[in-house]
């Protein structure tokens, strides 16, 4: 009996022995899960940790933007205020400059017109009173070589006597005085005339045509009274031919235009006077004396000043014309 209850308590012992292992083994495997389970809480704790502290950066970042954007969007709308302002002072300014220019563009459009009709009406003036002053000067030269013709035929018919020459000498140099006298006025006017001409076509786009047409014929009328004078055959003087002897003289010589020998005739007038000292055209009178700066003032304020760079041979035509007006009422007067 006893040796009976051994073997059963051996077996039940080893059943139990049997038992602890498997459950040893059982929470070895056990522990084993558990350490994995904990190491990876662990590492899902660090994880999370980690998130949580970058989640926390990227608010703080973007808070940080959040802010910034909303100073600059306050700068901006306060910079468009600004510029809102100035866009409309400009618009206000360049309306107002718009209308000013508008305004003044229309006023000098009307004070040139103004003064190119005042401009056009001097050119007519100044050409109907050379027109009216050349036709008598013209028919005057005519006469003037028609007497200087007819000294010449009758000192031909004369004899070389010297005392015969002295006296048909006197009435002849008289007559080529007065001769040059005239022929110079002449031929400045037309230079004068020729200034003009030339100033008024610079304006000519900016005249009416009516006035145009006006002015036209007047320059077409002194263009005529020019072919007139250089058709008129120029006289042969002795007063320019002093050394010539009376038998040459006596001989006709040939005559050219008036055209051909104008410029040296006027060049002599103007720069040197009367030719070897000849006797002065009566004095004028106080009244009459002329003032060139004057003159070339009164000039200057009726061509408008167009063209300021005269020579002082186009100065001196000035005064030599002012000078032909008061011999020529200084003759009327002596009639």
């Amino acid at each position: 009996m006893t040796g009976l209850r051994k073997i059963e308590l051996a077996a039940e012992i080893s059943v139990l022995e049997k038992q602890r292992d498997e459950l040893e083994a059982q929470l070895k495997k056990v522990n084993i899960s558990l350490s994995a389970v904990q190491a990876r809480l662990r590492n899902v704790v660090e994880e999370r940790d980690q998130f949580f502290e970058a989640n926390d950066q990227i608010v703080a970042h973007l808070k940080n933007k959040e802010d910034e954007l909303a100073k600059s969007i306050t700068s901006c709308r306060a910079e468009a205020d600004v510029l809102s302002t100035w866009i409309n002072f400009l618009e206000d300014t360049w309306s107002l400059q718009c209308s000013y220019l508008e305004t003044k563009e229309k006023e000098v459009n009307a004070e040139l017109e103004r003064h190119e009709g005042y401009f056009t009406k001097l050119v007519g003036q100044l050409l109907s009173s050379y027109e009216k002053e050349l036709r008598p000067s013209i028919d005057r030269i005519g006469k003037y070589v028609e007497n200087l013709k007819s000294l010449n035929e009758g000192l031909a018919m004369t004899s070389k006597v010297e005392a015969d020459v002295s006296e048909m000498l006197n009435p002849r140099r008289n007559l080529e005085e007065e001769y040059l006298d005239y022929e110079a006025k002449i031929i400045t006017t037309f230079s004068i005339v020729d200034n003009m001409r030339e100033q008024f076509y610079a304006q000519q786009g900016k005249i009416s045509s009516k006035e145009n047409l006006k002015v036209k014929e007047l320059f077409d009328n002194i263009e005529k009274l020019r072919e007139e004078f250089e058709s008129i055959e120029r006289p042969t003087l002795e007063m320019e031919n002093p050394t010539k002897e009376t038998d040459e003289s006596s001989g006709e010589k040939p005559q050219g235009s008036v055209a051909n020998s104008f410029t040296e005739q006027a060049a002599k007038e103007l720069n040197a006077g009367k030719v070897n000292n000849d006797p002065q055209p009566p004095p004028l009178k106080s009244e009459q004396a002329l003032d060139p700066e004057a003159e070339l003032a009164k000039l200057e304020s009726e061509f408008g000043k167009v063209n300021q760079d005269y020579s002082a041979e186009e100065i001196g035509e000035w005064e030599f014309d002012e000078l032909e007006r008061e011999l020529r009422s200084g003759d009327s007067s002596r009639k």
